[in-house]
């Protein structure tokens, strides 16, 4: 009997729930349904003016040449003589390596000369008594008085006189080679300047160890000159096809925030970068630095100027954007109704001609127009629309109650 009275009490409570919750959707669906929209357009003036079409992608300032200085012997740094940011002129003397052991091998090489020398003088002493022996031997036997061996004998004497003689002519210009040799690893050990320029890299110390077994060591790195710097520009793929040489570009750097530098394209390379799936193309600007502003190493926010177009009718972007689908889903929304799920989905079409709304009778009004170029804010029109007409750029829905 207890347990009927408590079903009972639940049932009520149920029902009185449900009447409650009626109740109040009635009323907000008769408060709703009683509000008066008003819906007012944004608009936008076409306008005439210049619009300029850019690339914006970032890149690092560099020297347009640096020389990586090295050395072609190991041994012991003896001398540096350039220091960071050092002002250095072809020929220079910037570093020395210890040369001990190459002025020896100089000397080695010299008496190893020398000895071949006084050998091919007493070599040729030989051939020539070997030759008056052959000649006094043949003399005496057309007159009998020797035999044909004894002709013989002279004659493999005189032939291994001349075989001494070019051996050592040999020897001679062996060790003439490794003399020269010796005294060009002699001058390896004084490492000079190879062009004019300043040096942004010190790579060695004095008494450091340097080893040339496997790769040349890098002394130093020296910009030839750093009035001339170029920019490496790394371009998205998807914009790569806008870039040509001979473009203008514009750029600014973290240090001088305010300071637009420019420059020109003057190489779109090629070959590709790619770094986690996004594929990049460097383009290498050209720019003057003659008040020493950049530095090597710089980052810079490049703005490629693909176009620049004077006196142009243009739009804001925002105008493409606008579709009169806006309209019902805003007029929903300040009802209070919400759009259905996938309404606004099923009502997207892709255009073949862009499309932008004037306003006649207080009606939106379908304009097609011929695009130009943009700056990613404002577009160019080229057909379709006039200067001054106002295009709808968006609209404002307001709910007041009758």
């Amino acid at each position: 009997m207890k347990m009927n009275k408590t079903k009972k009490y639940f049932n009520k409570k149920i029902l009185f729930v449900f009447v409650l919750s009626l109740i109040l959707s009635s009323g907000a669906y008769w408060y709703l349904s009683n509000k008066k929209t008003d819906i007012q357009y944004k608009t936008a003036e076409v306008i005439r003016t210049d619009l300029r079409s850019v690339i914006e992608a970032t890149g690092t300032l560099d020297a347009v040449e640096t020389v990586d200085v090295g050395t072609q012997i190991s041994g012991t740094v003896k001398k540096v003589y350039i220091d960071y940011n050092s002002v250095v002129k072809k020929g220079d003397l910037i570093a020395e390596i210890d040369s001990q052991t190459q002025q020896a091998d100089v000397l080695q090489a010299q008496a190893n000369l020398m000895s071949a020398r006084a050998d091919l003088m007493n070599y040729q002493a030989v051939l020539a008594n070997a030759q008056k022996n052959l000649n006094r031997t043949t003399q005496l036997f057309q007159k009998d008085l020797v035999s044909k061996s004894d002709v013989d004998a002279d004659e493999r004497a005189l032939l291994t006189a001349r075989a001494q003689v070019a051996g050592a002519s040999a020897k001679i210009q062996q060790y003439n080679a490794s003399l020269t040799k010796s005294k060009i690893t002699l001058g390896y050990t004084k490492i000079y300047s190879p062009v004019d320029g300043v040096v942004i890299a010190k790579n060695v110390d004095t008494g450091q160890t340097v080893a040339a077994s496997y790769q040349t060591p890098s002394i130093a790195g020296i910009a030839r000159d750093l009035n001339q710097m170029q920019v490496e520009v790394n371009v998205d793929e998807a914009d790569i096809g806008g870039v040509k040489n001979g473009q203008k570009a514009q750029f600014t750097v973290d240090s001088h925030p305010t300071e637009i530098f420019k420059g020109l394209v003057t190489q779109v390379r090629l070959s590709p970068t790619t770094s986690n799936n996004v594929v990049t193309y460097t383009v290498i600007v050209k720019v003057q630095n003659r008040n020493g502003m950049l530095m090597p190493g710089m980052t810079a926010n490049v703005s490629l100027i693909v176009q620049d177009a004077k006196g142009v009718l243009v739009v804001p972007n925002s105008a493409f954007r606008f579709k009169p689908i806006d309209i019902t889903t805003k007029v929903n929304e300040s009802m209070g109704s919400g759009a259905r799920p996938g309404a606004r989905r099923s009502n997207i079409v892709k255009a073949s001609t862009p499309t932008v709304y004037l306003i006649e009778k207080k009606e939106p009004v379908k304009v097609e127009v011929k695009k130009g170029i943009t700056d990613g804010q404002k577009t160019e029109i080229l057909s379709g629309l006039k200067e001054g007409d106002q295009v709808i750029t968006g609209i404002i829905v307001t709910a007041e109650g009758k």
